[in-house]
């Protein structure tokens, strides 16, 4: 694969590689499941740091075109064609949308004003989970639709962009508090979630034994590292302890030999009816209270 890199470009590097390396699977040059350059040798031949690259990798990983394989390297993920073919319909649908729209009259500003308009009026009336790591967003909005369905989640930099209406209930962690309230309307609430406690999560548990192996898996970092230190505090023996990521190649024959497999719930999910997965919920019964009063009031 050949790069090119131009460093006094206004497009900045990590988005030049980002585009290249899509591009390279889009065109073939990469099959599906083959290794890509490390992130150390394509630093060596673009003269850049590995970290630059390591981030133009894991942002093709987020969006599903690569997988990251532990110890072993980033590798094109399967489907990815498909994935980037179908960003390329949708593109080719806008397109056409605005084209038929300039016909009738309405520039692009008319367009984004009336689906702006559109995406307002749908969400006024629904539960909006404002979160910026995608993996924690995933599991919140995955717990909260059991109950309000009409849940649906966004990083805060799209909630800026968008501009809801002070109508709009909102809900996020605490973490998000101190930059979501000084931009909230007139108004409008959010509702800052409880996590759930461990000994809440631990009620009726029973210790695992120091030679049981147990699998630790989620999509969330958090997750695995919040779960690895509370295992290892409860003296179970590191041998005896998988700790692996849903974005990782393989991670379903790596745990497939654990006697418990400890999750989130959006994870659990994936895993079936599986009899040895404990499935540990973020969200506290106090916030899903709170919220029930919020949503019906």
């Amino acid at each position: 694969m050949k790069i090119w890199i131009s460093k006094n470009s206004e497009v900045p590097v990590r988005e030049q590689l980002i585009a290249q390396v899509t591009l390279a699977i889009t065109a073939g040059d990469f099959a599906a499941g083959e290794k890509l350059p490390s992130t150390r040798e394509l630093a060596r031949r673009c003269d850049l740091h590995s970290n630059t690259i390591s981030a133009a990798y894991r942002r093709l990983v987020d969006q599903q075109l690569l997988e990251f394989r532990k110890g072993s390297g980033f590798y094109v993920a399967e489907f990815a064609n498909e994935r980037i073919e179908g960003t390329r319909k949708l593109e080719k649908l806008i397109e056409e949308l605005l084209a038929e729209a300039k016909a009738l009259g309405f520039d692009d500003d008319d367009v984004i004003g009336h689906l702006r308009k559109r995406l307002h009026t749908e969400v006024a009336q629904k539960l909006l989970v404002v979160e910026s790591d995608d993996a924690l967003r995933d599991i919140l909005v995955y717990e909260l639709r059991e109950r309000f369905p009409e849940t649906r989640g966004i990083s805060f930099d799209e909630f800026i962009a968008i501009g809801f209406p002070a109508s709009t209930i909102l809900a996020a962690m605490p973490d998000e508090k101190s930059k979501i309230d000084p931009v909230l309307k007139h108004g409008q609430q959010c509702i800052y979630l409880k996590g759930r406690s461990v000994s809440a999560s631990m009620t009726n548990q029973v210790r695992p034994a120091a030679d049981e192996t147990i699998a630790v898996v989620s999509n969330w970092e958090n997750f695995l590292s919040f779960a690895r230190i509370m295992l290892l505090a409860a003296n179970v023996d590191p041998g005896n302890l998988i700790v692996r990521s849903t974005v990782e190649n393989g991670w379903r024959k790596a745990i497939s030999r654990a006697s418990l497999v400890i999750c989130d719930s959006l994870t659990a999910r994936m895993l079936g009816d599986l009899p040895n997965v404990k499935p540990f919920s973020i969200i506290s019964d106090p916030s899903f209270a709170e919220l029930s009063v919020l949503i019906r009031s």
